[in-house]
Parts: C-alpha cells; structure tokens; sequence
C-alpha cells in the first residue's frame, strides 16, 4: 500500500478516541492526518495521563508537523450521550473549513457510538440535521492489520499498513506507555563464531548435556561463589582471573572455538585472565553470564540481523530493561517491522515447566506494550515445542505465538523469516 492511497483518507481535523493503549491512536495520527492540521484527543478521566502523553510525542515528532494536538475530556461522561455529543459538537463550532475524521480504534463503546453520531450529522441554519459530507470514519483491525475507512453505502474500505508504509522504533513504543529503559539495548553481538558452535551443540542433546557437566562441575565449581543464606554470585574479577579451567571434558566443537579465540592456554586450559587480554569482555563476570545462557540471546539477535533488510526490520535489539510496576522486565530480543512489535524470550533450558513460564510472561508482557498487533516467540531447547505451543494456544487462544526448540536452533534465521512469512499471511 504506497502512501498516497492514505492521502485519500487524510484530514485536517481528525479526532482520536484515546484508549489504554497509545500505539493504534499513534498509527492513526501518522497515516490519516493532512501535515500541519489539527488533532483532537478525546479522552475520559481515567485515560487523562495517556491522552497527556500522547500529545506530547506527537508535538516533539517533527514527522508530523502538526498545527495543534487539543486534549477535549469527557471526564467521568464516558457513557452519557449528552456529555459525549456536547463536548464534541463545541469544538466543531470552531472549526470553519477542511476535511473532518473520527478514528475510534479507542475509547469505550459508547464513546464510539456517540462519538459516530454526533459526526454524522451537522446541524442546518433551521435548527435540524442533515448527513455531514466528505467526512471519515475510521478504525485499525489489528488482526488484518489494516486501517479501514467505514462507508454507510457501500463495504468499508481497508487500507493495508506495510511495514514499508510506517516503521515505528522501539524506544517509540515503550514511551507511548510511558515506560523508559533503564539502559540503551544492544545492536552489538558478541562472540559471533563461538555462539554459532554452542547452537550446534545445543541442537544434539547429548552434547549439550555433555556442556551442562561441564558448565556446573567444572567451570562452576571454580568460578562461583555460594553464600550461607543458599545464594551466590561470579567471584569477584581479581579471583576469576586466576581461573584456570580444564576443558578436555567439553565437546570438540567448543574446545576448538575457545582455541580459536585465544581463550585456552598451551596446557587446554580455559584462562579466564587470557579471555580478558583478547578485549572481548571489560568485566570477566559478563563472560561468566554469557556462557551461562546469554550467548543463546546473541546468537538469536545475529539471526534477526542476518534478515532484517530482506525482512523489512527497522529496529531490533537485545536486552531491553523496562520497569514495570515496582518490578523488572526483560524483553531478551525484540524487533519491529512497520508498526509491529515482535518479543523473543530466550533460553537455554529443556525444562518445560520454566520454559512455559518464560513464554507466557513474553506474551503477556508483548501484548500490554504492542496490543492485538503483537507477536511472540520462545527460543528455547525443549524437545516437544509444538506440545508447549498447542498447551499456550489452549490457554490464550491466539495462534501467533511460536515456539522454536532444539531442532530448529541451527537453521533460526529462515524459522524466523518464516514466522514473519506465516504473520502476513494470517493478516490478508
């Protein structure tokens, strides 16, 4: 859908229904408002602070250029016909030219419906009411992902939004819920080669448990430090420099991507002061945590890198820290194309009691930040992924969740390619 098919339906006066989530009425600024004219934003009491919110993003986007963003409440009115149609029939008497539009993606349903009547009809010189012209009626399926211009004489008309036709950041996203990250995510994969050779050893189960031994009884053993209270933590960097640890118990594979790495002294010792000397690390403990199971992250956001111009991803990253009521969330890897929001939850484990956990709270946490629109996927080592997805799909009943488990860990880019393929088509 090019741009121009949205200039048809642009206006110079367009009001927003404001609901609990910004996203759907931030789409519908961009695509369906004429440059340097006028917004509306009507809101109840309890969406006050999003309305707020909303009209100062749209009024630092230099994009939009917009004339004025009025913030007109309903206060606690959101159901009484007479508040609704009063409060927006005032700011219609102000308005003396230019093309007028409703978007009512938000708000309640009495909103909408009051919202729709009182556009419809403009009132005459002789005090009656007559069908208000050239006006436009609109609202976002998020299951088609689709702006659809409603038409009383004839079938709505539906505009697809491509991912070519409005690309949303992610740091975008999270400030339209009034969420700030606690740190920049990364763009930056560390340890590309030796990522790739534990996600071929992950695939094969006996070798990765042949890792796990070692990981735990071995490098573990020297390298943590359990405390009394049953906790713990990676000793301290000036210890974790006198690791010297023996990795003839590890797969071939890795001891010959350590070696190339420089990680591995002339008597096959992993050297933990040697890592440090390559660069690839400032503190020692993040290798500590790497290898405990970030790598997997790395390993995944590369595969998201290595399709994200054939894909049409503008943004991606990993490591999102958002704080979420008195508590931490943590999007591992996340990407947007166009104005979706696609959440991976990674891990290592095969567990599918932690396993489910990880995924239910990606889906939860992914549709509260991108809507109906969202998408989410688990990375995981389970060996029955398609059994965790029918168990989650039992659950919530929503079709867009994937699960990616060990099988397809040597082959993600063209899973996850594929997962986006299989989202367009469920859209048309």
């Amino acid at each position: 859908m090019s741009t121009s098919e949205f200039d048809k339906y642009k206006v110079d006066h367009l009001f927003l229904l404001i609901g609990e989530n910004l996203l759907p009425n931030y789409v519908a600024a961009n695509l369906l408002v004429n440059k340097g004219k006028s917004l509306y934003l009507i809101h109840t009491t309890d969406t006050e602070r999003q309305a707020k919110r909303l009209q100062e993003i749209l009024l630092n986007d230099e994009i939009n250029g917009l004339k004025a963003v009025e913030l007109r409440s309903l206060n606690d009115y959101e159901s009484d016909a007479y508040y609704i149609q009063k409060e927006i029939r005032t700011k219609l008497e102000t308005i003396k030219s230019g093309k007028i539009g409703l978007n009512y993606t938000g708000g309640t349903k009495a909103m909408s419906a009051h919202a729709y009547r009182t556009l419809f009809y403009e009132e005459t010189k002789d005090k009656t009411y007559r069908q208000r012209a050239d006006i436009i009626f609109s609202y976002l399926d998020p299951r088609r992902l689709e702006m659809c211009i409603d038409k009383e004489d004839s079938d709505r008309i539906r505009l697809k939004i491509k991912p070519d036709t409005l690309s949303i950041e992610l740091v975008k996203i999270f400030q339209l819920h009034g969420l700030e990250l606690k740190k920049k995510p990364t763009q930056q994969v560390q340890l590309s080669k030796l990522a790739t050779e534990l996600a071929n050893v992950f695939k094969e189960e006996t070798k990765s448990k042949q890792w796990f031994d070692w990981f735990y009884n071995v490098f573990r053993e020297q390298a943590y430090q359990q405390k009394s209270n049953g906790k713990g933590d990676w000793k301290s960097n000036p210890s974790l420099m006198k690791v010297l640890t023996p990795v003839e118990k590890l797969p071939q594979e890795i001891i010959a991507a350590f070696s190339q790495e420089n990680f591995v002294t002339n008597d096959d010792k992993l050297s933990l002061q040697q890592l440090q000397k390559t660069g690839s690390f400032k503190d020692i403990k993040n290798f500590c945590k790497w290898i405990d199971g970030v790598w997997l992250e790395h390993y995944v956001l590369e595969q998201v890198k290595n399709i994200a111009e054939k894909q049409l991803i503008r943004d991606y990253g990993m490591d999102f820290e958002i704080p979420l009521q008195g508590t931490q969330f943590q999007f591992d890897i996340a990407f947007t194309r166009g104005h979706q929001i696609f959440a991976i939850s990674c891990t290592t484990s095969s567990d599918r009691k932690l396993c489910k956990s990880k995924l239910f709270e990606a889906y939860l946490r992914a549709r509260q930040m991108g809507g109906d629109e969202a998408r989410v996927a688990l990375i995981c080592c389970f060996n029955e992924p398609d059994t965790l997805k029918a168990e989650i799909l039992a659950s919530t009943n929503d079709k867009k969740i994937a699960v990616f488990g060990r099988e397809h860990l040597t082959n993600l880019s063209e899973e996850i390619a594929n997962w986006i393929a299989q989202n367009d088509r469920e859209a048309k």
